[in-house]
């Protein structure tokens, strides 16, 4: 098919999610406890509340999906149910500093070991490449570095808490008026049905990543395409 642009998702379509956002998550949360003086062991709580499961993040729950505000207001309210007296506000931005402050605890890993090499060849085709995500700026550049594959977009969209999040099309329509791009020569590729109703809403072609039958069974009656790994968008695209 012919595209000019491709719009990726981050988490879990470029990075494995749970090998960076679980460990990530544990010193975060950890490190939120110590400052309000809480009891460590609630960070497993937490997690649960996150949809974290043995390791194993669910693709519907917050910590997947969600924004660092939504995880703010759960952290709020678990600490709150446990006596916590810190203010609303106060936690929520705590939470997100503390992701911010910890992304080294992360294990940055691709989802697959080809992927550099399939986005140059894109981008040697002469294709734009953006990346939108729910992440914010200094984490997402942190990941896409320690991918090695920052060099590739042309643009990033992350929440700076002004930008509308997925599954608003906002930046799709931004990409495409950036770029003068045509939306039916323009594609999403991610890895949940937020993604798909991202490019659903934003007029573009959805391309859902579903390497396991579980995710197949999810996305594939919703999506448009459905590929096994980032590297077959280099056959699938002219």
């Amino acid at each position: 098919m012919r595209v000019d642009g491709i719009i990726f998702d981050k988490d879990g379509t470029l990075m494995s999610f749970d090998a960076f956002w679980v460990s990530l998550s544990v010193k975060a949360l950890e490190d939120v406890l110590g400052q309000l003086g809480m009891e460590v062991g609630l960070v497993d709580e937490i997690l649960v509340a996150f949809g974290v499961r043995d390791g194993v993040t669910d693709i519907g729950g917050v910590l997947c999906k969600g924004t660092y505000a939504e995880m703010g207001e759960i952290v709020f309210d678990i600490l709150a149910a446990h006596g916590c007296t810190a203010d609303r506000e106060d936690v929520v931005k705590l939470v997100e500093e503390a992701y911010s402050r910890n992304a080294a605890a992360g294990d940055v890993k691709p989802t697959c070991p080809d992927l550099a090499a399939a986005l140059a060849e894109l981008k040697g085709r002469g294709l734009r490449l953006a990346v939108v995500t729910t992440d914010n700026e200094p984490i997402t550049r942190h990941c896409l570095t320690g991918l090695g594959i920052l060099e590739y977009f042309d643009v990033i969209f992350t929440d700076d808490g002004h930008t509308p999040t997925k599954p608003d099309p906002f930046c799709a329509g931004e990409f495409c008026r950036m770029y003068g791009l045509d939306k039916s020569r323009v594609m999403m590729v991610g890895d949940t049905m937020t993604d798909v109703r991202f490019a659903k809403n934003g007029g573009i072609t959805a391309v859902s990543l579903a390497p396991t039958p579980e995710k197949k069974a999810l996305l594939a009656p919703h999506t448009d395409i459905v590929i096994d790994a980032i590297s077959e968008l280099t056959e699938l695209i002219e």
